[in-house]
């Protein structure tokens, strides 16, 4: 009984989560006169889809004008309700009573809705062709007409659409890019208002500018090109929607069925002052931004300091409201007992509530060469702080590390050790060769000993191409498995490791360096491939299968080289 229970109230709480979802639809108005269009908002309530509700039902008894997207969310007591919203301009194809069909959305559809179509008397001789008609206006404003070099002003662009404006996205008249740095700031904002009980478009751009020199600037001009459609020969359907005093720039109506009407807008220049970077960071990096902070993590985040080991460390500058190249690059000072080997800085550029967030990140290796405890100095980063109007530091606290074992005694012994024991065995032999040849000239002697010598030095480059060519094969097949697994990281230290086996003269410190060695084409690209997916938040279109083909042909066609003298501590092993 207990068991029947808990089933029946599990079903209870599944359906009941899956009728919170909702597919509506509904107009904005039922009745509508010939000729004129109408909104319908088809709205899923409380979830979210990639998909699109199947609009081609609409097809048959009306024309699609635009189709526009909108999202809304709304926090009620704590609650957080979520909806997604595709609102649709229709015109009708015909008179009398219509209904717009079933509209479906995976498993949800919505109610049918009817409406009337009126037909309107017209006479024909009366018919004039409407001038100076007001459909559209476009404006553009700034937060900011006093900002310093370089720091971000929000520029706003706003369209008001009468009559289904469509056309491409608006663009600035600048004829010095020198002056202005401009990024868009995500997708266009869509409104629906009121005005007089009339309906009308609202749609916002926006924009990240930075002036790039101090003085009067002037923020260019923008102009949007686009069009409207118009049916056929009947009274225009929008006429009177806005005041009379709304301007409207290129409207050239010309009532054909199914005729495009260009449409152009521009937007004026805006006038501003832009500050100069402050004199007393004259001689400084220049960074003006709302927040800036230093911040770093290990990998592994608790790594055990072994001397002659790397131990890599991820070190991140974020700043508020600057791009991604006005981010300084990091100096590393050099640190007594450690040896570090910065990679290149990968930068990126995010947007978070209507400001440009850029962030860098640098790796650094470091390798031990002593044991004890060191320690890594702090990092600073000097800023200016446009909001209180003061210079700031954004600082990384020094970190203090302990070193387990000493100066790579153990390798060195071993070197020499076996150098000694291949010293006295060559001596041995020479001797007891000279010994053997008494009777021979002194000329022979030499011979001899050059020929010994040269056998010597062949034998132990044949040995060492042979331990290479083996550890390469080693070192390819763990490349080959972490590509299989799609462990980037693991996948980017094999490359590395993989490169000093074949080169074992050479460094490596980055996929940069192997790019830099290879000069293959192919490899290349699967090279950039990996270092875009290292940084990336998802990498699933990442293709292992490729990249496994690429390498293969790759590691076949290079050679090991030989491997004449010690290189530096082994970054990877």
């Amino acid at each position: 009984m207990k068991k029947f229970i808990f089933i029946l109230l599990l079903g209870l709480m599944i359906s009941g989560k899956l009728s919170a979802q909702v597919l509506e639809a509904k107009v904005n108005r039922s009745d509508i006169p010939e000729g004129e269009t109408f909104l319908l908002t088809v709205e899923l309530k409380d979830g979210k889809t990639s998909n699109v509700p199947d609009f081609a039902v609409l097809e048959q008894d009306f024309t699609i004008y635009s189709v526009s997207n909108a999202y809304r969310t709304h926090i009620i007591n704590g609650s957080v309700e979520q909806s997604q919203q595709w609102n649709l301009v229709l015109m009708p194809n015909k008179n009398g009573k219509l209904t717009i069909p079933v509209i479906k959305l995976d498993n949800l559809q919505t109610k049918p809705l009817n409406i009337n179509v009126g037909e309107i008397a017209v006479n024909q001789s009366n018919i004039k062709q409407p001038q100076n008609l007001v459909k559209f206006k476009i404006e553009g404003s700034v937060d900011n007409t006093r900002p310093y070099v370089q720091q971000q002003i929000n520029y706003t662009l706003t369209i008001y659409d009468a009559g289904g404006l469509q056309g491409e996205a608006p663009m600035f008249l600048t004829n010095n890019s020198d002056d202005w740095i401009i990024k868009t700031l995500g997708e266009p904002q869509i409104n629906y208002k009121k005005i007089d009980d009339k309906n009308y478009r609202e749609i916002k751009f926006s924009y990240a500018l930075f002036p790039q020199k101090s003085g009067n600037l002037t923020i260019p001009a923008v102009r949007f090109n686009g069009y409207y459609l118009t049916k056929e020969q009947r009274r225009d359907p929008f006429q009177g929607l806005f005041a009379d005093d709304f301007f409207v720039n290129g409207l050239d109506i010309a009532d054909v069925f199914a005729t495009r009407n260009p449409v152009q807008l521009n937007a004026d220049p805006i006038e501003i002052t832009v500050l100069p970077a402050v004199s007393e960071n004259a001689n400084k990096w220049w960074l003006p931004a709302e927040d800036v902070e230093i911040y770093a993590e290990f990998e592994p985040k608790n790594p055990q300091f072994k001397v002659g080991e790397a131990v890599s460390r991820n070190i991140y500058l974020r700043a508020v409201g600057v791009i991604d190249s006005q981010l300084p690059e990091l100096k590393f000072v050099d640190v007594e007992g450690v040896k570090q080997y910065p990679e290149k800085p990968f930068t990126e550029m995010n947007i978070d509530n209507g400001k440009i967030v850029s962030v860098e990140k640098t790796t650094n290796v470091y390798i031990p060469n002593k044991g004890g405890r060191i320690l890594l100095p702090e990092i600073k980063v000097d800023w200016y702080n446009v909001i209180s109007k003061k210079m700031e530091t954004a600082i990384l606290p020094a970190q203090e590390i302990s070193v387990s074992g000493t100066a790579e005694q153990t390798f060195m012994s071993e070197t020499k050790e076996d150098n000694k024991d291949k010293i006295i065995n060559d001596k041995t032999q020479s001797l007891q060769t000279m010994k053997n040849m008494g009777d021979y000239p002194y000329v022979m002697y030499v011979v001899m000993f050059v020929l010994g010598i040269l056998l010597c030095l062949a034998v132990m480059k044949f040995a060492s191409v042979l331990k290479n060519v083996k550890s390469a094969q080693k070192k390819a097949k763990h490349v080959i498995a972490a590509a299989k697994k799609r462990d980037i990281r693991l996948l980017r230290d094999g490359i590395l490791a993989w490169a000093m086996a074949k080169w074992p003269n050479e460094k490596f410190l980055s996929l940069q360096d192997v790019d830099d060695k290879v000069a293959d084409k192919e490899f290349r690209c699967e090279l950039d491939k990996l270092s875009e997916a290292l940084y990336a938040k998802d990498y699933a279109d990442w293709n292992e299968v490729l990249f496994i083909r690429v390498f293969n042909k790759i590691n076949k066609n290079i050679k090991v080289k030989a491997k004449y003298n010690e290189p530096l501590p082994k970054l990877y092993e």
